[in-house]
């Protein structure tokens, strides 16, 4: 297979999850995903929102700005950091005729062009959304402020709520996937490009190739664990506004309650899925590594070991306990970046 074309089916591995998860949502989810039970209950009116809600409102928008701020700050931070390593290493390769930056470019303008296309086109009717992304993410937040008759409390969007939670969706996904596509570009050009297994300095690449992956993972978990808690500042909007309990103080609002679980279910899925992301955006260089440290494993002589495992000290249990906890860890970190949030804030 042509190194290019390897490289180009190496990156779309990091789409595989967003696929099954939005597929595994179209096939078991069921019931009243639009929560328009609770929209039509008797108790359901103003009298459920906190006090000055339009305020509130804009407290709320006000600090998902803020993470948003922070987010892009740290996107554009990162891809910068990518792509300079990536043109650093494509002037340098022996292959430095393929457009790898264009070739990046255009998969994530091609999956944010697609992601804005979900978001942004779909009709907002009841039971007509074609797109399972945008009806998981706005429908049911969009129906709620439609309901509540909070349409003129964005007038900087045309005083439509639907346009600015697509956008709210929209600009901090985009640059989570600009990430997500550089440090699995950068890594698996790394991977492709390592000398043959035989040639002098083989080893040198393939540790390189490794210390690449950690540092990558590190980085692109950071960006991850900031998605996260951004998408859960974004799912926490709309229940920000409904009071934790209805006339009696120690009578808690269930519509309230229905609303913040949506918010932490979809917060934590949305780890899950980054986190599932994290692994595929490497897994096929992994594999492809794999396969060289196993054959290296293979031709051990007595105690004499490999020089490449020599060099990794995959021998020492307690560095590669280390390792792999450092690794889990870093795979780990934006599943639980949502649930560690909700423990802080009920202390």
């Amino acid at each position: 297979m042509p190194k290019g074309l390897a490289w180009v089916l190496s990156i779309l591995a990091a789409a595989v999850p967003l696929v099954l998860f939005v597929a595994s949502l179209s096939i078991f989810e069921t019931g009243d995903r639009y929560l328009e039970t609770v929209i039509a209950s008797e108790g359901f009116g103003p009298a459920i929102l906190v006090d000055f809600p339009a305020a509130r409102l804009a407290i709320s928008t006000t600090r998902y700005g803020v993470w948003v701020f922070g987010h892009v700050l740290l996107c554009l931070g990162v891809s910068v950091y990518f792509f300079g390593l990536l043109r650093r290493r494509s002037a340098s390769s022996t292959d430095g005729r393929f457009p790898w930056i264009g070739v990046l470019a255009a998969y994530a303008g091609g999956v944010i062009a697609v992601l804005a296309y979900l978001t942004l086109t779909p009709t907002r009717d009841v039971g007509s959304v074609e797109t399972p992304f945008a009806d998981l993410v706005i429908m049911p937040f969009y129906l709620f402020l439609e309901a509540q008759n909070m349409a003129g409390q964005f007038p900087g969007f045309g005083n439509d709520p639907w346009l600015y939670l697509a956008t709210a969706v929209l600009c901090p996904t985009a640059l989570g996937i600009v990430c997500v596509v550089a440090a699995s570009g950068l890594f698996h050009h790394m991977v492709l490009s390592r000398k043959a297994r035989g040639i002098e300095g083989w080893e040198d690449d393939v540790v390189k190739c490794l210390f690449s992956l950690k540092q990558n993972a590190a980085v692109l978990s950071l960006i991850l664990v900031s998605s996260t808690l951004t998408a859960r500042a974004y799912f926490h909007l709309v229940p920000g506004l409904i009071a934790e309990t209805v006339g009696d103080p120690a009578q808690p609002s269930a519509i309230h309650a229905v609303y913040k679980n949506l918010a932490d279910t979809l917060s934590t899925g949305t780890g899950v899925l980054f986190s599932m992301t994290l692994i595929a955006a490497f897994a096929p260089g992994l594999v492809n590594l794999l396969g060289e440290l196993t054959q290296a494993a293979h031709v051990q002589k007595g105690d004499e070991r490999h020089p490449l495992m020599e060099r990794l000290d995959l021998a020492d249990f307690r560095a590669k306990l280390t390792s792999i906890l450092r690794m889990g860890l870093t795979i780990a970190s934006p599943a639980l970046a949502a649930p560690v949030v909700e423990a802080l804030q009920t202390l």
